[in-house]
């Protein structure tokens, strides 16, 4: 918060579950100083070949919950490029303030 950021309170309680079974990959920007999570190996592996640094799972998302994890991306930033959320009205709305909706990024507990 004293670089600038607004505190929002707590998104979700995401409990590590041996039982949720989806690793959910972290990568990290050197340039931009950005991290990005997902699950698509072959994604994550063009990004390192592009100069990014893979470090390893962050966490394992379910497959079997429904309750979706969307992806967004903000065209405008060069650094907070993507957003994740779990609300829909959230991701309609970053939608129309001109991020682009890039799917579901996993599945939350």
């Amino acid at each position: 918060m004293k670089a600038g950021w607004n505190y929002e309170g707590v998104a979700e309680n995401y409990p590590i579950k041996k039982a949720y079974n989806q690793a959910v990959y972290r990568i990290y920007n050197p340039n931009a100083g950005d991290h990005f999570y997902n699950e698509n190996k072959a994604e994550v592996a063009h990004l390192v070949s592009l100069g990014w640094r893979a470090e390893g799972i962050a966490f394992y998302s379910s497959t079997s919950t429904q309750t979706p994890i969307y992806r967004l991306y903000n065209p405008n930033a060069t650094v907070g490029t993507h957003f994740y959320t779990q609300s829909s009205t959230e991701r309609d709305s970053l939608v129309r303030a001109g991020w682009n909706y890039e799917g579901k990024a996993g599945y939350g507990g």
